[in-house]
């Protein structure tokens, strides 16, 4: 199969959508797949599942050949999946309320998307996880802009840890500075009422590309030594 050049290839659909085109789960998902789908409690949390595994194997045909049925697809517990025998080739998944996104590379990579959920508390959570700099941001900005800037800061920083391999914990997130630029090495982009971030500078999409994006940077202020624990 073709090596991938550093582009990083991006879909993004409705769950309803992707179902409707998905095959039964028990003729293509691995047994590895099966086993994780089978400790999902909710009908949702399966529905997203299947559609984000399919999706996933849909952008691995598009850009690579052959079919989704030809990608299998490892699931490692607890950690983020892998294309079966081709470690030369990086995904990564994220789903959120009524919509799954993908993102593949031949490099490390991650992707986040977030639907805000409604009666959260955002004062508190911009508390919890942002940096003084960023907190800045929010002095004076409307409420619904305040819920969709700290969506946007909140995909951007795990996109980042997505990356690396890292856990999502507030003290983390309070050691990554995120920053507008014109060149940074993180994208967002917003799709009505979510946001969606994915460590890239060069991307190719594969489905229809959503709003205006906008370019941040990340500075990592964890003390020496600490911020790089990996998912197994």
């Amino acid at each position: 199969m073709t090596v991938m050049d550093r582009t990083v290839h991006l879909a993004c659909a409705q769950v309803g959508a992707l179902a409707r085109e998905t095959p039964a789960p028990g003729r293509w998902l691995t047994p590895g797949e099966q086993e994780r789908l089978a400790l999902l409690a909710t009908d949702k949390r399966r529905a997203q599942f299947t559609a984000a595994r399919w999706q996933a194997r849909w952008l691995l045909a598009q850009v690579l050949d052959g079919t989704p049925r030809d990608w299998p697809l490892e699931a490692p517990h607890d950690a983020p999946p892998r294309v079966a025998g081709r470690p030369d080739i990086h995904i990564s998944i994220s789903h959120s309320g009524d919509h799954a996104a993908c993102a593949l590379s031949s490099g490390p990579v991650g992707i986040d998307l977030e639907q805000p959920r409604p009666r959260r508390d955002i004062a508190g959570l911009v508390s919890l996880c942002c940096t003084p700099g960023e907190q800045a941001l929010f002095d004076g900005v409307p409420t619904q802009q305040r819920d969709d800037l700290f969506h946007e800061l909140w995909t951007v920083k795990e996109a980042w840890l997505k990356r690396r391999g890292e856990w999502i914990a507030p003290k983390r997130l309070q050691q990554l500075d995120a920053r507008l630029t014109n060149d940074g090495e993180i994208r967002t982009w917003c799709g009505g009422p979510w946001r969606l971030a994915v460590t890239a500078r060069e991307v190719r999409w594969w489905t229809l590309e959503p709003g205006d994006d906008r370019s941040w940077h990340v500075a990592d202020h964890a003390p020496e030594g600490t911020g790089t624990d990996r998912r197994a």
